[in-house]
């Protein structure tokens, strides 16, 4: 008998056409969602035909949608999106399920509090504090004078870098809090400003890594250390590639770390992926995320064969048969984010497409908005006006080719200034 397999559904680290391409001939998937919500509504023709879909939003009893899932059979329960970590742990503990513990599932999702966790086991995370909702403009100033200045300010529960923001002064900070605020983000935390230093990885790559692993049966399994090209300001990915540029050293000390936060968090099962900023001081940890990496699942499997997607569905059915092994990696897989910069507004052409996807190495590109839609960069991820797939023989080969995409595919905006002289002469 065909196994099912619940997966709870939010915009995320997976599309329901990866899913169902992962799923192929191992399991049967339930999508649990909320089709009102904005990440789920887009895609539910399409998550209507990878599986069965039960429906669940904020007025539904976990209690409620255990029954339902309990009803058909689930023999196991995941989640791909930070949104609904917590939700897929109350609901694996109500159906007996393997699945992160509610208490851990807290901490994988709640930036202030992981990072209590991890600094008092420890590792080295960056200073931080909790700015609540109801914290005035004296309390504003008062966390970033005990954090210390330059400071980030950004969602205390939140994924993709949205609504990150670089702070300067405690003014600065009061008026960035009222305007994430006024975003609609409540709940908010600051943190120490970690600079990087560029020599680790070498200038042309980012000073910014992840380490994806996959802990089943007592044991953790580093798939491997993920590497970015530089980031945009302030915090913006421009892309990612496996495995990263890095000397052996730095790596160990980079899977020693997470092997000791991933304990720390009581993290027992599934995918994780861990984001570290390279200081001169060593490798210092950002945060653990409970679920498989944006983007990762592409660029590991390109580059090593290895199902990273696969294997995250394999432990929430019970885990891999066997020890995980990892192929060396062949070439080096990655993608190139076209991310808008800070006074974008609008996309207003984007060219030479056709001679990107000539280069050698280049695989797909692809385009996410057209000329005349809006653009925010506080959006993060989900902000990119698209994306290259492609591969290369080595690093050195890397650069050279990221360099020639920068010069042939390129994208203009609509500034804000640009489009409120409009709004003026009209």
């Amino acid at each position: 008998m065909e196994r099912r397999l619940a997966v709870v559904y939010e915009n995320g680290s997976v599309n329901p056409l990866e899913l169902a391409v992962a799923a192929s001939g191992r399991c049967a998937l339930v999508l649990v969602c909320d089709p009102s919500s904005e990440g789920v509504r887009p895609a539910l023709p399409l998550l209507r035909e990878t599986g069965t879909v039960v429906t669940h939003d904020d007025g539904t009893p976990p209690e409620e949608t255990a029954a339902r899932l309990r009803d058909l059979g689930v023999d196991g329960i995941t989640t791909f999106s930070d949104l609904t970590v917590e939700l897929t742990a109350v609901l694996a503990r109500l159906l007996g399920l393997d699945f992160h513990d509610p208490l851990t599932a807290a901490l994988l999702v709640d930036k202030h509090r992981q990072r209590a966790r991890l600094a008092q086991a420890g590792l080295p995370t960056p200073r931080h504090a909790a700015v609540p909702a109801e914290a005035g403009e004296q309390e504003v100033r008062a966390a970033v004078t005990a954090v210390g200045a330059p400071a980030v300010v950004k969602p205390r529960r939140g994924a993709g870098s949205r609504n990150t923001v670089l702070v300067r002064t405690g003014e600065e900070g009061v008026r960035t809090v009222t305007a994430l605020r006024a975003a609609g983000e409540r709940e908010l935390v600051l943190e120490e400003y970690l600079a990087g230093d560029a020599t680790v990885a070498g200038p042309q790559w980012g000073d910014y890594v992840s380490v994806e692993s996959v802990a089943h049966g007592g044991r953790i399994t580093h798939i491997g250390v993920t590497g970015k090209p530089p980031l945009l300001e302030p915090f913006r990915e421009t892309g990612a590639f496996f495995p990263a540029d890095l000397p052996a050293p730095v790596r160990a000390e980079l899977l020693a770390a997470t092997g000791d936060a991933l304990r720390a968090l009581g993290v027992s099962g599934g995918v994780t992926h861990t984001e570290f900023k390279l200081t001169a001081d060593g490798p210092r940890l950002i945060e653990v995320n409970g679920r498989l990496g944006g983007f990762v699942n592409d660029v590991v499997g390109r580059a090593t064969g290895f199902p990273l997607l696969r294997t995250a569905l394999d432990c929430a059915l019970g885990g891999p048969p066997g020890p995980l092994t990892v192929p060396a990696p062949g070439r080096v897989a990655y993608q190139r984010f076209l991310a808008p910069p800070v006074d974008a507004r609008a996309v207003s052409s984007v060219t030479g497409v056709r001679e990107a996807r000539a280069l050698p190495g280049v695989r797909r590109v692809e385009l996410a908005k057209s000329p005349g839609q809006p653009v925010d960069w506080r959006q993060g991820t989900q902000a990119f006006v698209g994306i290259v797939y492609g591969d290369a023989p080595d690093h050195r080969a890397l650069a050279e080719r990221l360099a020639e995409l920068d010069g042939v595919l390129r994208v203009a905006y609509d500034t804000g200034s640009e489009a409120e002289g409009a709004e003026a002469a009209s």
